[in-house]
């Protein structure tokens, strides 16, 4: 009679399993349980918790310099149609032009009144004061008067843009690189509103030799620039800047 009662233990805990697992369903049933002294271990790992990814990845960080941002409008820069051959860079330009520096636009001042050609036929124009802060190529002085086209006038012969406009379009600090020569004067004076010291230099931009910096974004003063062209740089004018630079023009 053993042999039955052998059998009917075995089926007895067989059907019990599925009790236990259900009582401590995160423990297999083929597991021993940790003892006392593992204990200690199994509470020390959960109380740290990994690293989350977000923490071990490295914040990506410009490698430009931050630059203020200004409102600009530069419409009253581009009154004056070229006619030219445009260049491919700033570096190219740089070769070609005498004087070019940066810094930061001083003002703007009433300039010559000129009578060029037909006779009562009067051009206003007007000065753009830049205070140099690097010079990379040619000598100029702390300040470097640019000339612009002032644009039409009314019939009383006041000019339709008065200075004020020009101010407030780009106003004083903003930042600027210019590629100029000295200015040709063409016509006969009729006034000299600016009334600078004497021997004071005038200069002319070159149709795309007066840049403009708004924050990282390279504007063009007297013609639109193509943003995926060299003549714009993802570092601004700081980035045209360093080409200038490694293009041999060092500045002092």
């Amino acid at each position: 009679m053993r042999l039955p009662v052998l059998l009917l233990l075995g089926a007895l805990t067989a059907c019990g399993a599925p009790a236990t697992m259900a009582r401590t369903p995160d423990i297999p049933a083929t597991a021993s349980a940790p003892s006392a002294r593992e204990a200690p271990e199994v509470l020390k790992a959960s109380a740290t918790p990994p690293p989350s990814p977000a923490s071990t990845d490295p914040t990506p960080e410009s490698a430009c310099a931050p630059a203020p941002t200004r409102k600009l409008n530069v419409r009253l820069l581009r009154q004056t149609a070229f006619d030219y051959d445009p260049l491919n860079s700033p570096e190219e330009l740089a070769e070609k032009t005498p004087l070019v520096v940066a810094g930061t636009v001083e003002d703007f001042l009433p300039g010559q009144i000129v009578e060029e050609g037909i006779p009562g036929d009067r051009t206003h124009y007007l000065l753009m004061p830049v205070r140099v802060t690097e010079r990379f190529k040619g000598p100029a002085a702390r300040l470097v008067h640019v000339k612009f086209f002032q644009g039409g006038i009314w019939r009383n012969q006041t000019p339709v843009n008065s200075v004020a406009d020009f101010r407030r379009a780009v106003p004083r600090g903003s930042r600027v690189m210019l590629f100029v020569y000295p200015d040709v004067r063409e016509g006969t004076v009729i006034k000299d509103r600016a009334a600078l010291p004497a021997g004071t230099p005038i200069y002319s931009a070159h149709p795309q030799g007066v840049l403009l910096g708004r924050g990282l974004t390279v504007i063009g003063g007297m013609e639109e620039i193509n943003p995926a062209s060299r003549w714009a740089d993802p570092c601004g004018l700081d980035g045209i800047a360093t080409r200038l630079r490694a293009a041999g023009h060092q500045g002092h």
